[in-house]
């Protein structure tokens, strides 16, 4: 069954235009090899303020060459959600 939840988004920024890759962003699905969605917005937001520093640590090893991180995002997609703990 599909279900309106919310991930988090990182979008990094890059001072020189021409290093600029196609995606910017990374989407963060997983966490300790779980998958990694809030039900609400709020819940989201408060992951992000409790981890701020570990996503823009993540964010960097994705895209080691951007400057610094631009934003951190809570964006809703749709999700398949299993009933299994």
């Amino acid at each position: 069954m599909m279900t309106k939840v919310f991930i988090i988004a990182i979008v990094m920024w890059w001072g020189d235009p021409a290093m600029i890759p196609e995606n910017d962003s990374v989407e963060v699905k997983w966490l300790d090899g779980k998958p990694l969605y809030f039900m609400t917005e709020k819940e989201c937001g408060m992951h992000i303020d409790e981890n701020l520093d570990a996503l823009k640590g993540y964010g960097r090893s994705v895209y080691p060459t951007a400057n610094a991180v631009k934003t951190i995002l809570c964006v809703p997609q749709e999700r398949n959600i299993s009933d299994k703990a």
